[in-house]
């Protein structure tokens, strides 16, 4: 259910920048309220009290924010606190950031390797995915030990995995399926 809050909340969000031509502005500000809200966990904190009143909660939103977003988004952030959905209000804000890379033709993807790759691996990676698939990408890294060895590479909805921990897997699976003789 949350999921879908999210998601309403932030399409109407980008509805809105596309309708005032000014995604780019937004895209900006969300990143500069997400950025504070990652730097300093204790807004956050403060949003989620529930002996912190609504007047005071929805009060520290408009001091930080005025004059560094643009009044829907701040009309947005009132209103997720006026509704109680303020645990919501950074899943909302990324949401907007995502189908705002989507609109724009770029593509998220996770490479899980189980060491750090170096930078020329990385652009060979991001190089060939972009041919393949055709759009820009943005690469995400993961360094996951448990994988042993190899990458598991995911885009969007499709997963590609090289990795010694599933090739493990796979084969596992297949003599499972063996029947003594």
């Amino acid at each position: 259910m949350a999921k879908l809050v999210v998601k309403r909340y932030a399409t109407a969000l980008f509805d809105l920048a596309v309708s005032e031509g000014a995604i780019e502005q937004y895209e900006q500000e969300v990143k500069v309220i997400t950025q504070a809200l990652h730097d300093e966990p204790g807004f956050m904190a403060v949003l989620n009290d529930h002996k912190v009143t609504m007047e005071n909660k929805i009060s520290l939103i408009e001091n930080v924010f005025t004059d560094k977003v643009s009044n829907p988004i701040i009309g947005l952030l009132v209103l997720l606190v006026k509704k109680g959905r303020q645990g919501d209000l950074l899943g909302v804000l990324e949401a907007f950031l995502e189908r705002v890379k989507v609109e724009s033709g770029i593509v998220k993807a996770v490479i899980t390797s189980a060491v750090p790759l170096k930078e020329a691996q990385l652009t060979a990676i991001k190089e060939k995915l972009e041919a393949g698939t055709k759009s820009k990408i943005e690469i995400e890294t993961v360094v996951d030990t448990s994988i042993i060895a190899g990458l598991v590479i995911r885009v969007g909805d499709k997963v590609v995995d090289a990795s010694i921990k599933g090739e493990m897997q796979t084969l596992k699976k297949q003599l499972s399926k063996l029947r003594p003789a």
